[in-house]
């Protein structure tokens, strides 16, 4: 076990759990964008330890304030997390706290993993713990277009929160019952940035606020493969 590894004089921690695959970051004080570049190295030493499918806990609780030139290496490290295969990012935050803002802006500007917020590590390691079966990371899609049909009824939406079992729809005109079949049609990028359209049949599983949640059937598992490979690289652009 590699233990705990530090950068930018402790404001900024890695620590390895390899018999439960998990990576804990602890980032505190006001992050530069030289703490959070050498945060990055250590963070690449830390999945190296790992197995695809690890959990990230990041401690933001002592975290005050993000300067706004760490962004750019903040993204490289989300998409470095997804490339290696991470199954779910929980952050522990003070939700009084500047830092938690600065985090809920910029999830809503740029693409990427959609990420659990808790507000202590306990709650933390509980929702890993019941989150345990959950088959890949959700992405955060930001005005992606999807084409409905049900019935020979054919309707847009839009998608969020996909990951290769399942997505949420939002932006529809109508949300259909709970266990209606809805093929689904929709187009992400590779990393050749071709564009890959996905056919997918899925049964609508629940409803809320802005829309519905569906699991998808009958999806082959090279055909899930094809469609984390492009959510990995579509997180990465900017729209």
């Amino acid at each position: 076990m590699r233990g705990q590894m530090a950068a930018g004089r402790n404001k900024l921690q890695v620590r390895v759990d390899i018999p439960n695959n998990r990576l804990y970051c602890i980032v505190g004080g006001n992050v530069t964008r030289a703490d959070i570049d050498s945060f990055f190295t250590e963070v690449r030493f830390g999945v190296a330890d790992l197995k695809p499918g690890f959990a990230v806990i990041t401690d933001l609780t002592n975290c005050h304030y993000s300067h706004l030139a760490a962004i750019p290496t903040y993204r490289k490290i989300m998409h470095y997390l997804a490339s290696s295969g991470v199954r779910e990012v929980v952050r522990v935050v003070n939700t009084g706290n500047l830092i938690y803002r600065q985090a809920m802006n910029l999830a809503s500007r740029i693409q990427g993993y959609s990420t659990v917020y808790v507000k202590t590590l306990d709650e933390a390691e509980s929702f890993l713990e019941q989150s345990q079966r959950r088959e890949s990371l959700r992405y955060l899609l930001l005005r992606k277009p999807v084409q409905l049909v049900v019935d020979d009824r054919a309707f847009q939406g839009q998608l969020m929160d996909v990951s290769t079992s399942g997505c949420a729809v939002t932006g529809t005109s109508e949300a259909p019952a709970v266990g209606t079949v809805v093929h689904m049609s929709f187009a992400l990028c590779d990393k050749k940035s071709d564009e890959n359209r996905f056919e997918i049949d899925a049964e609508v599983v629940r409803h809320f606020g802005q829309g519905f949640a569906v699991r998808f059937i009958s999806f082959g598992n090279v055909d899930r493969d094809k469609l984390q490979e492009c959510l990995v690289q579509q997180a990465r652009l900017d729209v």
